[in-house]
């Protein structure tokens, strides 16, 4: 047998002190003979994904998938339906058989194909507690008993004290009635409340026209009431999504092949009511969907499968809007890697997951864009291992009061906080492309690129550097109720030995190796970089260019001894180092 590789991939960075980092961590993956299977692990500390394999970790995800962080990004549990994990990435205590027969031969209390099955928000006032909510999933039958559609029964949830089990968490209490009444498959998201601290969650009664309305306060939960809206949705399998600024709530059901249907709402922070119902029918619907919005709150973006749709929610007529942004170009590897569901990221990138067992993801780019500025690329991300369908369920963490409303009551103001990203271009090492990923409402924004070039004020800017060297960048965002500067040094054109930031986006491993090793590059600039491996003599027995990305080295023929590596670009030696082979 192979031995597995641990592949580490964008290696992690000193980060800034942030909040609201709970969507921080994403896990994905299921269980497999061990040359391709594994779980991989997402964390956006610096502003930019990284990936880290867990090859010989094996957590099984389909459509169900859920995580929380704290509020500095460090993993704290995760649902697949069957059960909680907790930060070791082993079972949390009490956190297994969620996965319980509840109707015999009809309904289980959760279930790992239910897309947004499972949700977690942090509780209010609760500094230690989690409650994870989840469905339990069925068939409605018809009269000759034959099943007629999925549905669920009810709405669960449980309840996870953080400082259990030394600090790794427990499951206190599970399976505690929410919701009693047939409802909505899956499609579980939440808004936060107008007070900038509660939170709000719709949940739709099946074939009807009536949402419950559940409000999370440092009480717990309550169904506060119910609300009959001018339209029967049809219930299907899709995705349903708040804006990231919570004033739109939006689902799609796909009901069969030729029959889908995409719900719209305005939605009121203050009081969990929605408005303004508007209803768009698909003749090409497809059973499976997926829905995600930019993080400007303009655009929102429907993954039908093989067509990715954007939507302007600023336009008068959203449903004129419609752009055509790409059709699948039948990629897969190794089943069709056709589009499902999405998920914004702390990178404020979307990333679209296949409807298959495959290694690859889909990206928007810059989902702030109109039409094909988005910038979409089909399979633009390769992970380590194959995954199926999912990507983890999360709200948007990083929304705050709304100032000067009736229910702004807490006395909590958006006071901004400053965070960014940057890509250095693949020609010109001294082009640099910034974005903007500050959060609560900045009004203002000062650019410092520490070159004493005078300061920008767009939100995420460009700017050509004047020579090679070092140069400290600060980004200062301001509103009416404060300021918060935040700085990244940044190498440009510098030696490859002066370039801390460019060696640590090099790693190859596993050291010692044995059949195979990995060369892991986790920046765009490196790309076409050759790497070469060298025998304890100097002979070259192993040449390769490089991708962004893992690259995969064969090495079950050498002899076992020393070997010596490096990793070139334009003829200057970028990194290097020796390793042994067992």
């Amino acid at each position: 047998m192979k031995k597995h590789i641990l592949y580490l991939f964008f290696l992690l960075l000193p980060f800034p002190l942030l909040a609201q980092l709970r969507d921080n961590t994403w896990v994905v993956g299921y269980p497999g003979p061990p040359d391709r299977f594994g779980t991989t692990v997402f964390t956006f500390y610096n502003g930019n994904l990284r990936m880290e394999s867990k090859p010989d970790n094996y957590i099984d995800f389909e459509d169900n998938n859920s995580a929380i962080s704290t509020d500095k990004g460090e993993l704290l549990a995760y649902f697949n339906g069957f059960y909680v994990g907790d930060k070791t990435f082993n079972w949390m205590k009490n956190g297994e058989r969620f996965n319980k027969q509840i109707i015999e031969g009809v309904y289980y209390l959760s279930d790992d194909d239910l897309p947004q099955g499972s949700l977690f928000l942090p509780w209010p006032g609760h500094s230690d507690s989690l409650l994870l909510l989840y469905h339990s999933q069925g068939y409605v039958f018809d009269a000759s008993g034959d099943p007629l559609d999925l549905t669920s029964l009810d709405l669960t949830f449980a309840i996870v004290d953080m400082m259990g089990n030394n600090g790794k968490g427990e499951v206190v209490q599970k399976a505690i009635p929410l919701l009693k009444d047939t409802v909505q498959y899956g499609r579980l998201t939440a808004a936060k409340h107008a007070n900038g601290r509660d939170w709000w969650i719709l949940v739709q009664e099946v074939y009807q026209n009536r949402f419950y309305r559940i409000l999370l306060d440092t009480q717990g939960f309550h169904v506060v009431g119910s609300q009959e809206v001018p339209i029967v949705l049809r219930d299907g399998f899709g995705q349903a999504v708040f804006s990231p600024d919570g004033s739109k709530f939006a689902s799609y059901n796909g009901i069969r092949v030729d029959e889908g249907y995409l719900y719209l709402f305005d939605f009121d922070r203050c009081t969990g009511l929605l408005s303004n119902a508007r209803e768009h029918q698909y003749t090409k619907g497809y059973v499976s969907g997926g829905l995600s919005v930019s993080s400007n709150s303009c655009f929102m973006y429907l993954s039908l499968r093989d067509t990715i749709f954007q939507y302007d929610l600023q336009a008068p007529d959203v449903w004129a809007s419609r752009q055509m942004i790409d059709y699948y170009n039948g990629f897969g590897d190794p089943f069709p890697a056709a589009f499902y569901q999405g998920q914004i990221g702390p990178d404020r990138r979307i990333y679209i997951t296949a409807t298959n067992s495959t290694q690859y993801m889909h990206v928007i780019e810059k989902p702030d864009g109109k039409g094909r500025a988005c910038q979409f690329r089909q399979h633009g991300l390769k992970l380590p291992h194959l995954y199926y369908a999912s990507v983890p369920n999360f709200p948007n963490y990083r929304l705050g009061p709304l100032d000067g409303s009736p229910c702004d009551t807490l006395g909590l103001d958006n006071v901004p906080v400053a965070w960014y990203r940057y890509e250095q271009d693949t020609l010109d090492p001294l082009a640099v492309a910034f974005t903007d990923l500050s959060y609560y409402e900045p009004a203002e924004w000062y650019w410092d690129f520490g070159d004493g070039s005078l300061l920008s004020r767009d939100t995420s800017p460009a700017h050509v550097f004047p020579d090679k060297g070092q140069y400290k960048v600060c980004l200062t965002v301001r509103n009416q109720y404060g300021t918060h500067t935040h700085c990244k040094t940044l190498y440009l054109g510098v030696s490859a030995q002066d370039n801390p930031v460019l060696q640590a986006q090099i790693q190859v491993s596993p050291n010692p190796f044995s059949e195979r090793l990995a060369v892991a590059l986790s920046a765009p600039e490196l790309r076409g970089a050759a790497f070469r491996l060298f025998d304890a003599t100097g002979r070259l027995v192993r040449e390769m260019g490089l991708e962004y990305g893992i690259n995969e080295v064969e090495a079950g023929e050498l002899a076992k001894g020393l070997y010596f590596w490096a990793v070139e670009k334009k003829g200057e030696r970028v990194k290097s180092g020796k390793m042994v082979k067992m």
